[in-house]
């Protein structure tokens, strides 16, 4: 598990780190500085060893500085590279009459070793000529680009000189040059990867401690590039002040999978309830029970209208069928299965109908086993909202943006805008967990952290891929996760499902069943 960190949070880890255990602020700068060298320094070696055919070995560096402590860490990197012999400049993009105390500096020191200083304001347009041509112009003198404009405190839209520079560093990368960013691309905010106004498209960014949340949501995943993230001496004991702190999951996190037992039967893994299907829409019950099954339960029932049993039959031979009348739910069978399963998916191809609905009020009303509720039970939850606070389950709640617009109530422009917020409010006041899915899924539970999905693809933009979501988070809520670990492990799961399924088919083949068929490799490489 991973935490990542917004701008005042990463402000707030450095004072820590500062004021009360000690370190100070310019060795915190050169630990950092010196990260960012060392990425740029693999780069200049491949270069020199001659992997770059076309290009001088010799590359040149120019490190864009603002005037904040980014800006120093700028200015320490090209330093540094100096040091080592390399061609590194240092460009000052903001005021040099404003630099904070450790950037003032950090470029004290770099002009005592000799480095070359250029002061941004001096390069300007002539005959004809704008600023941003002529800086693009300049820049287009060096193969590597530090952008040290801006870190993670930036909150407005960025103007003047400094989107002139930015602008151009964009420019010159198109015409060759590599970009490395110091923390967080230049422009992106660190709360929610908004571009403001225009950002830096960086080829590699390396950040410090943490991963930034806006380096990580979208578009600001689309100016990060590759991301390394360096441990440059802050205290662990930071992050864990913080009230609301969103974490992924990693490659290790499969170990909080349910244990395997010698002695079992399929009664040890959790029996699951597949409330799904109406007619034309079978698959939605299959890709559930499915992917239940490959999760690790040991019982999958599909509670579904009799138009879908034979088709089932043949799809899932290993679930057993409770079947309906199409026109009509049968509420005592339901009651019956609702309290013999260990959890229950909801919704996924039931349909808009007096039946449908009808189903949904019941099992909100009578269910105790953890449900997963998606699709058209979220259509029918959206004109009865009272059924969320009345319900004595434990609820957890996939919407698409659309879905949750409905649910909310929020046009989707606004949803995007304050997404977490919004989810935050209604997971507390209903009680439940909120799967908000989207490029990047995030999770909301009724207090505590937020969890923020990295693993899938846009391979997963397929028809059916939510309902193999729903089986694989029903699955392990069957086996006794909670239903908010089961959300994350689960969201993860279908995400890495996603990720090999296409690299099998390439993004633009996948369909739900690839995704399906994938997640038992997954799960095999808990043990690995």
């Amino acid at each position: 598990m991973e935490y990542l960190v917004n701008g005042e949070q990463s402000r707030m880890i450095d004072r820590f780190s500062i004021d009360e255990i000690g370190i100070p602020s310019l060795v915190l700068m050169e630990r950092a500085s010196l990260s960012v060298a060392d990425e740029v320094q693999k780069l200049i070696d491949q270069s020199a060893a001659g992997d770059f055919p076309g290009k001088r070995k010799k590359l040149r560096v120019v490190s864009v500085c603002g005037s904040g402590n980014n800006g120093g860490d700028g200015m320490a990197a090209a330093r540094i590279l100096f040091g080592r012999g390399c061609e590194a400049d240092i460009l000052l993009a903001g005021n040099p009459d404003k630099l904070s105390d450790d950037a003032a500096r950090q470029l004290s020191i770099a002009r005592r070793m000799g480095v070359k200083i250029i002061d941004g304001g001096s390069i300007a347009g002539g005959s004809g000529v704008s600023d941003q041509e002529a800086m693009t112009a300049f820049l287009k003198n060096y193969d590597i680009m530090i952008d040290a404009v801006f870190g993670t405190g930036l909150s407005r839209d960025v103007g003047g000189r400094y989107r002139d520079w930015i602008l151009a560093v964009n420019a010159a990368a198109d015409a060759g040059a590599s970009v490395y960013s110091v923390d967080i691309a230049s422009g992106i905010s660190s709360d929610d990867g908004r571009v403001l106004g225009v950002a830096v498209r960086a080829d590699v960014s390396v950040t410090f401690g943490y991963r930034k949340l806006g380096a990580v949501l979208y578009p600001g995943s689309m100016y990060s590039g590759r991301t390394v993230c360096s441990d440059i001496g802050f205290d662990r004991r930071a992050v864990k002040k913080f009230t609301d702190v969103h974490i992924a999951y990693g490659p290790e996190d499969l170990g909080r999978l349910p244990e395997r037992r010698q002695d079992s039967n399929k009664g040890t893994y959790g029996r699951t309830l597949i409330i799904a299907g109406s007619r034309n829409m079978a698959g939605a019950a299959a890709f559930s029970s499915r992917a239940a099954y490959y999760t690790g339960t040991g019982l999958v029932t599909v509670y579904t209208p009799e138009c879908n049993r034979c088709i089932l039959q043949q799809l899932m031979p290993e679930a057993v069928m409770k079947t309906y009348p199409e026109d009509a739910d049968d509420s005592e069978t339901l009651l019956r299965l609702l309290q013999s399963h260990t959890a229950a998916v909801l919704g996924p191809g039931i349909g808009i109908s007096a039946a449908s609905e009808r189903i949904v009020e019941t099992v909100l009303a009578k269910a105790e086993c953890p449900l997963i509720i998606d699709a058209d039970a979220l259509n029918i939850i959206s004109e009865h909202r009272e059924w969320l606070k009345a319900s004595p389950a434990r609820m957890v709640l996939t919407p698409h943006l659309k879905e949750l617009s409905r649910l909310t109530g929020y046009n989707i422009q606004t949803l995007r805008s304050n997404l977490q917020k919004i989810c935050v409010d209604f997971s507390r006041e209903y009680g439940v967990i909120c799967i908000a899915k989207d490029a990047r899924t995030m999770i909301f539970g009724t207090a505590g952290n937020i969890y923020v999905n990295l693993s899938g693809n846009n391979g997963m933009s397929t028809g059916g891929s939510g309902d193999v979501l729903t089986g694989i988070i029903a699955g392990l809520c069957a086996q006794g996760l909670e239903p908010e670990e089961a959300s994350r492990l689960g969201v993860y799961i279908h995400g890495l499902a996603g990720e090999r399924a296409s690299d099998k088919r390439g993004t633009y083949s996948v369909t739900a069943s690839d995704i399906t068929e994938a997640v038992p490799d997954i799960i095999a490489e808990k043990n690995k």
